[in-house]
């Protein structure tokens, strides 16, 4: 056992408290994956003006700038460790005490407040085995209890499983990409041209049709946003602390005024506000509807192809139809394949957009 280590596990940790709040999602500030890094004295003050307003919990992972967030956390918070929450993952490929041991030289704390794997390989089992044995041990506070997966106002697969099975077994749903990578603050009014060293090149939300149906949300967004005085970014936090099981919403920031956009978030949204939100998502991401000509081509093609085809109706949702199909068992769908799809469909004229 690490010397100095925690034995008194105790309580659940402060995350796991009744009530949604804002957390800081720190993988952009660990200074890779997001185009140019900012210099290290501006990305710590951003943690720690993040602090002094308020925010406590903080969520990492050695693969974040290769460790460097983590160690950035470790310089940030150090002298505040007993009134924050961190959170760090382990690799799925990676040995969890090893990883662990290493985050916490990192880290500059004795513990974490909450262990994570990453991903879920096929042997993520055993790992989550020796999750628990590090929780005993002291390194981990809180026991294996949360679950953290991809929520935002247009990103909504959670909504079909892992946010019902959260609330139902009195799990934390940890929230992260709440704003789409960027694209929900409003300042790409064109697809964007990323450079090489930046992930979201590789995003499919950022080009082609699904960015016109994204611009076209953000549009409708942006008077909501107006009459309420809020920044566009923090309507859309807004929205997701609004949603029943929602217990941590990870927002990045890379300086001192993002923090603040995102802190404005917190305002709570009235129910109706939050339903108009809801109607706008559900018109413009409706699926289109099968022609004839498809269902009839459809019967050749395979298993998955014909499933997507005989739900097209006008009304459906890549969501449920990725789920439904998903239910079935054997490879999983998401909703973005379903899309892509019938982006697919639509370029050879097979489907067709109501209006109505």
């Amino acid at each position: 056992m690490r010397p100095g280590a925690r034995i008194d596990v105790g309580p659940p940790s402060r995350f796991l408290a009744p009530g949604p709040r804002l957390g800081f999602g720190a993988w952009a500030i660990g200074g890779t994956d997001w185009g140019r890094a900012g210099d290290d004295a501006d990305r710590l003050a951003t943690v720690c003006y993040a602090l002094e307003r308020g925010i406590t919990f903080f969520d990492t992972a050695p693969a974040y700038g290769d460790g460097a967030s983590e160690t950035l956390l470790g310089r940030a918070l150090r002298s505040d460790r007993a009134r924050v929450t961190i959170a760090t993952k382990v690799g799925p490929r990676d040995d969890p005490r090893r990883s662990l041991e290493a985050s916490l030289r990192r880290l500059a704390t004795e513990y974490v407040d909450l262990l994570q794997l990453h991903e879920t390989l096929s042997d993520w089992e055993r790992q989550l085995e020796q999750l628990v044995t590090l929780q005993h041990e002291g390194k981990a506070r809180a026991p294996l209890a949360a679950y953290q997966g991809p929520y935002n106002v247009i990103d909504r697969d959670v909504e079909q499983r892992e946010l019902p099975l959260c609330r139902d077994r009195g799990l934390a749903f940890l929230a992260y990409r709440p704003l789409a990578s960027g694209l929900l603050t409003g300042k790409y009014d064109a697809p964007p041209a990323f450079p090489e060293n930046d992930h979201r090149r590789k995003l499919y939300w950022f080009k082609g049709r699904e960015f016109e149906r994204r611009r076209a949300v953000v549009a409708g967004l942006r008077p909501l946003a107006q009459d309420l005085d809020l920044p566009l970014a923090a309507l859309a936090l807004a929205w997701l602390l609004a949603q029943p099981g929602v217990s941590i919403v990870l927002a990045g920031a890379r300086g001192k005024a993002q923090v603040d956009d995102n802190l404005a978030g917190t305002r709570p949204l009235a129910p109706e506000t939050v339903s108009r939100i809801d109607a706008l998502v559900t018109a413009t991401f409706r699926l289109p509807r099968a022609t004839e000509t498809v269902r009839q081509r459809a019967a050749a093609w395979g298993e998955r192809e014909r499933f997507v085809v005989e739900r097209l109706d006008g009304r459906a949702s890549a969501e449920a139809v990725a789920a439904a199909w998903t239910d079935r068992g054997g490879v999983p769908m998401v909703a973005a394949q379903v899309k892509v799809f019938c982006d697919q469909l639509a370029e050879q004229g097979l489907v067709v957009t109501d209006t109505a």
